[in-house]
C-alpha cells in the first residue's frame, strides 16, 4: 500500500500577500538604500523624509532599544509617522536568551525570521522557527521567544501604529 503524502496546509491569498509584503519590506530594510535627490541636505538628514504620503525611515538612523536579551529597532510606528497604522521593527535576540512573556491587548503581531533561529511560545506551546519562517500571534495571547546556541533576527509587524506591550507573570505551578 503506497502512502499518500501529507496535504499541504491551505494558505489564503491575503495571508500569502501579507507575508510576501512583510518579507519584501524586511529585505528592503536590511539592504543598503541609496536615495538621490536634488537637495543633498535633505538626503543626508537623519530624520524620516516625508514625500507626499510616504515616510522613509532608515534602519541605521533609528534608536536602538537595548535589553539584557537583545535589541529592538522600531523603523515605523505612529511616533515616527503620526499617520502610520502599522508598527514595523527589527528584533535581535542574543544566543541563549529569552525575552519576557508578554501580550499585546489590541494588536496582532507577525514575526518573520531573517537570521538564525529561535523557539517561540504562544500560551503553553513552543514552536521552532528558522530563517524564512513566519508566525502570527493574535492580540491578547501571551508569548515570548528564546534562542539556543545561535542568535536570531526577526522582523516584526503589528496591525497598529500604537503597539502596546503588557508583561505577563510566568505561571510557576
Amino acid at each position: 500500500m503506497s502512502k499518500m503524502p501529507h496535504p499541504r496546509p491551505r494558505v489564503h491569498l491575503t495571508q500569502w500577500l501579507f507575508g510576501a509584503a512583510c518579507c519584501a519590506l524586511a529585505i528592503s530594510l536590511l539592504v543598503a538604500v541609496t536615495i538621490t535627490t536634488q537637495d543633498d541636505a535633505q538626503a543626508n538628514q537623519t530624520q524620516p523624509v516625508a514625500v507626499d504620503q510616504m515616510t522613509l525611515s532608515k534602519l541605521a538612523d533609528v534608536e536602538v532599544q537595548e535589553f539584557p536579551w537583545g535589541t529592538i529597532r522600531w523603523t515605523m510606528n505612529s511616533q515616527i509617522d503620526a499617520k502610520s497604522t502599522m508598527t514595523f521593527g527589527v528584533v535581535y535576540i542574543k544566543p541563549q536568551q529569552t525575552n519576557a512573556l508578554h501580550l499585546h491587548p489590541k494588536a496582532d503581531e507577525i514575526l518573520h525570521v531573517v537570521e538564525g533561529s529561535c523557539e517561540h511560545r504562544m500560551g503553553d506551546k513552543w514552536v521552532k522557527m528558522k530563517v524564512g519562517d513566519t508566525i502570527r500571534i493574535p492580540h491578547g495571547i501571551a508569548h515570548n521567544a528564546r534562542t539556543l546556541d545561535e542568535a536570531c533576527r526577526v522582523v516584526v509587524v503589528y496591525d497598529t501604529g500604537q503597539r502596546k506591550m503588557i508583561p505577563v507573570e510566568e505561571d510557576t505551578k
